[in-house]
């Protein structure tokens, strides 16, 4: 049968109960809320992580959607440019080289040196509004010296001169871009021609590979430069070569080998005698 205390015990048990019930009627603060804040909590962190990475992961579907890759005919370079960019074929030149607004640049072409890359389609169709790359690929890379600066304005002068063009160059350095860190010679040009009175100014990046230098000049109209510059940069930030230039071979590194040589030698000769003279 149960006693006092057992009656005492039940007693207190309904207390505790219909306190508890009348603390969530009255919006009081039971002994669990803390422990179901926490797990709340913890459940809003986990769904804001899932989120931020899924947002995050469409961001990066997103830039590739932007961007394709484009690999040059000799397969020495590819860099990320925006859809439908593509290298003109000759034929396409000689169709551009008819437009009579058609930039005097992009009329050359030849498929392994010197080429333009963009919008090909409006090309032909005689717009020329939107920016473009153009290619120029040499054989041996440039040797760079203290007097670089220099020598590149001489160079622009040259050509200039050659075919009536004028080109001012700003802002020449040396800068290590693409994915692969190389060391490019980046100026910014202005170009005018005599025969066209509408300038255009490019970002240049010269860059050494392996017994090649190649070229890339990104063009558009001097009051769309600064607009399209940061894409401009980050499509070089994408760009990869198929071989990398070697780096100059200093003074010591020619003389560092004949004498690691040598005291290999030496060292093998030594032995040797002191193995003949134990052995007589």
């Amino acid at each position: 049968m149960p006693g006092a205390a057992d009656c005492r015990r039940i007693t207190d048990g309904d207390d505790r109960g219909i306190a508890a019930i009348q603390a969530l009627r009255q919006g009081r603060l039971c002994r669990n809320d803390a422990v179901m804040r926490n797990r709340t909590l913890v459940n809003l962190l986990g769904v804001l992580v899932t989120t931020l990475t899924l947002l995050q992961a469409t961001a990066a579907q997103q830039r590739t959607r932007e961007l394709e890759t484009f690999r040059n005919y000799n397969r020495t370079f590819q860099i990320e440019l925006p859809p439908g960019w593509r290298q003109i074929a000759p034929g396409e030149a000689v169709l551009v080289s008819e437009q009579p607004d058609a930039p005097r640049i992009l009329r050359l072409s030849s498929p392994r040196q010197y080429y333009g890359v963009g919008s090909v389609d409006a090309w032909l169709a005689g717009n020329f509004s939107s920016p473009w790359l153009y290619v120029h690929e040499q054989r041996d890379e440039w040797h760079v010296g203290d007097d670089y600066a220099a020598e590149l304005r001489e160079l622009w002068r040259k050509h200039g001169d050659s075919n009536g063009e004028r080109h001012q160059l700003r802002d020449i350095h040396l800068e290590h871009l693409g994915t692969q860190n190389v060391e490019c010679i980046v100026a910014t040009r202005t170009t005018t021609s005599e025969e066209q009175g509408t300038p255009r100014v490019s970002l240049d990046v010269h860059a050494p590979t392996a017994r090649q230098q190649i070229t890339l000049s990104f063009t558009t109209s001097p009051d769309q430069f600064e607009r399209w510059t940061p894409e401009f940069r980050k499509w070089i930030s994408t760009l990869t070569f198929a071989r990398l230039a070697q780096e100059p071979s200093t003074f010591a590194d020619k003389i560092g080998t004949p004498l690691l040589v040598g005291s290999v030698i030496g060292l093998i000769l030594v032995i040797l005698y002191r193995y003949t003279r134990a052995m007589r």
